[in-house]
């Protein structure tokens, strides 16, 4: 339990109010059976009553007013209680009055104050002594009470003495108690403070762990899933390596079957080649016979123009001839009239004129025959010349075709030459192939049995990984069990008084909630300056804030890993426009929640500490209450447990444009180094994020 002296000057009062009241109520039933049995009266009842109770109801009125602790309570109790005693002592017929006083005085022990003591002390002697007086003045029998008195003062040096004594060896058995509860305690002190840096370096070290089990899991996960992916690509590989394999095997068949093929080929090739050489001279004969022919035409058509002209010469005269038969027939027309005329000195001539007519006749008919003939004859030509001039174009059309013929037969030949020879090196390459194909048939059988192990090796790694996954499971659970453990015991040194106010320090994040009873509000600040008493000056981030009486106020201050929550705070506004909360008590002391991480890849601008140089890296995951990135700056490597603020470009997270926290973890990855970090105060927006997606 934590020491609080105001608790303690609060039950010491309030166990001296407890017997004053129990006194109080004896006395007046007491005093109350004396007025019914007619031994006093109702007015000194009255005054009685009025002395008794009056100091008690003012000391409770002052114990309203000034708090329950009130010190000015124990002099009212004194002062009050010791009007009260005098006035019994004095109106008493006996003096068994004097012993109303061991009551309240034995209680001043409460108080622990010796000067207190003495004075009551002063006050009784002096109250017996007035009532000794009182008796002498009153010409009362003196000499009856004087040992009484005498024994009354002892008594009361003697008890007061007691009391003293009691009081000193009180204090002095709690001095050296105390000495050595403060030795033990300043070991204790110092071990609690190692322990909390301790709970602090177990608390930054397991949240290290976690995060890196976190990452270590999905990374597991990853490669869980990325060996399912590639035991099954692997198993399609393998598959395919068979199937390759066959294929190779059928391949390598082909090219034995295609290398006796080409060998065939370059048979028939060389066969070819001979063909169309011996094609070649009998396509040159082809070519002499017909230039031959188409010669031998040009003669022929000669002739027959040479035929045609004479034919022409023939018609010709033939036409003469039908002119002469014109004549002739006409002469015997004329010869046959004369001799008519002549009578039978012209019938011989008649005669000769009839034979000419005859003749002529004869001759009209023969050349109409050979006219006719001749026509026929030159149709015929015609048709010849026709035929022999078809003829002679068809045999230079074929001339010109045997002339191309005989052109690509030699180069059908001089490429039948190169294609032999560039079979002879495909034959070659053939060759190599079907050694190369033989060999590769060994390389592919090589890589089967490569890819056997590879799988084997494969299931081997995927099996490891599940097992490396569930060690990350059971890992996660002792880490989450050590964060259990610790924050527990960071609860119990908060609970014991060990963690309070003096770890406050300036820019810690706080909030402020302000409960009127119908509504809370809650109000985002920063400590402005580390405190140096029980008040913890601030600022608002957010909102105004109106200080009112009757409204409760509570205060939340993120320490590192921990969060201490004051409740009951005092609130007061400062001239410059801060705040300052006065706290009575430790602080309740629990751990900060821990949050679900995503991982984020966005490029960043980074300073560290307070150092105005910046220098880019990338975002790597980020959580409500913290955030790992990397970079490549060497500066990281002495970064650990210095300040660092991010400006992050194109986050998937709207909201998150600027981070700030503190380093906790810097890892080495060959030169780029990934750096965790815990956030001054826990974002809401960040997890509503989390939680959504």
């Amino acid at each position: 339990m934590e020491y609080n002296e105001k608790h303690f000057k609060s039950l010491a009062n309030k166990y001296v109010q407890r017997v004053w009241l129990i006194v109080n109520i004896v006395f007046t039933i007491a005093y109350l059976l004396e007025v019914l049995k007619d031994a006093r009266t109702w007015g000194y009842y009255a005054i009685f009553m009025t002395l008794s109770w009056g100091p008690m109801i003012a000391g409770n009125i002052l114990l309203k007013i000034k708090g329950t602790d009130s010190k000015w309570y124990r002099e009212v109790m004194c002062i009050g209680y010791g009007i009260f005693f005098a006035f019994a002592f004095f109106t008493s017929a006996t003096l068994l009055t004097f012993s109303y006083v061991f009551p309240i005085s034995a209680l001043l022990i409460l108080y622990k104050d010796h000067k207190l003591l003495l004075r009551i002390e002063a006050l009784n002697i002096a109250v017996v002594v007035a009532y000794a007086v009182y008796i002498f003045a009153t010409n009362q029998d003196g000499s009856r009470f004087l040992a009484d008195v005498e024994i009354m003062i002892v008594v009361t040096i003697l008890m007061y003495a007691a009391f003293l004594l009691a009081l000193l060896y009180l204090r002095s058995s709690e001095n050296a108690l105390l000495s050595s509860v403060q030795g033990n305690l300043d070991k204790v002190v110092q071990t609690i403070e190692s322990v909390k840096t301790a709970s602090n370096s177990i608390v930054d070290g397991v949240t290290v762990v976690r995060e890196l089990s976190d990452e270590n899991k999905d990374s597991a996960n990853s490669v869980v899933e990325s060996m399912n992916k590639l035991t099954a690509n692997n198993e399609t590989l393998q598959e395919a390596t068979a199937s390759s394999l066959e294929m190779t095997q059928k391949i390598d068949m082909q090219v034995e079957h295609a290398a006796t093929l080409i060998q065939e080929i370059v048979g028939l090739m060389q066969q070819s080649v001979t063909n169309a050489k011996t094609s070649s001279s009998q396509l040159e004969e082809v070519v002499k016979s017909t230039t031959e022919m188409a010669d031998l035409s040009s003669e022929v058509e000669a002739i027959l123009k040479e035929f045609k002209k004479e034919f022409n010469m023939v018609k010709e005269e033939t036409g003469t001839i039908e002119k002469i038969t014109s004549q002739t027939n006409l002469l015997a027309l004329n010869a046959s009239i004369e001799a008519a005329r002549a009578g039978e000195a012209g019938k011989g001539f008649a005669v000769v004129a009839d034979e000419i007519r005859n003749l002529s006749t004869g001759t009209k008919d023969s050349s109409t025959s050979i006219m006719e003939a001749l026509t026929h004859l030159e149709d015929t030509s015609d048709k010849m010349m026709s035929s022999m001039s078809k003829t002679l174009e068809l045999i230079n059309l074929t001339l010109e075709k045997v002339i191309q013929v005989n052109e690509s037969v030699t180069a059908i030949t001089e490429d039948s030459v190169k294609l032999g020879n560039n079979v002879q090196v495909v034959d070659s390459a053939m060759q190599e192939v079907e050694e190369s194909n033989k060999n590769m048939v060994a390389n592919m059988q090589k890589v089967t049995e490569v890819m056997h192990l590879m799988t084997e090796s494969i299931v081997d790694a995927d099996e490891n990984s599940k097992v490396m996954r569930s060690k990350y499971e059971e890992t996660s659970a002792n880490v989450i069990h050590i964060e259990d453990v610790v924050g527990k015991l960071v609860e119990e040194l908060g609970e014991g008084g060990f963690m309070g106010v003096r770890d406050i320090q300036e820019g810690m994040f706080l909030t402020l909630t302000e409960d009127t009873g119908s509504s809370k509000k809650e109000f985002k600040g920063r400590v402005t300056a580390a405190p140096t008493d029980d008040s913890i000056s601030f600022n608002l981030q957010s909102g105004t804030l109106q200080v009112a009486k009757g409204v409760h106020y509570s205060l939340n201050v993120i320490v590192d890993n921990e969060l201490y929550i004051w409740n009951n705070v005092t609130l007061h506004v400062n001239k410059d426009g801060t705040y300052t909360a006065t706290v009575e008590t430790s602080p309740k002391v629990i751990n900060r929640r821990k949050h679900p991480r995503i991982p984020v890849n966005s490029p960043c601008t980074i300073t560290l500490g307070k150092n105005d140089s910046t220098f880019n890296g990338k975002m790597m995951n980020i959580s409500a209450g913290g955030f790992a990135f990397s970079s490549y700056d060497k500066s990281l490597l002495t970064g650990k447990g210095k300040n660092v603020k991010l400006a992050v470009q194109n986050c998937k997270i709207d909201s998150v444009k600027e981070l700030e926290g503190c380093i906790i973890r810097v890892t080495d990855n060959a030169g780029q180094y990934i750096v965790g970090c815990r956030m001054f105060e826990e974002r809401e927006d960040i997890t509503r994020y989390v939680q959504t997606h």
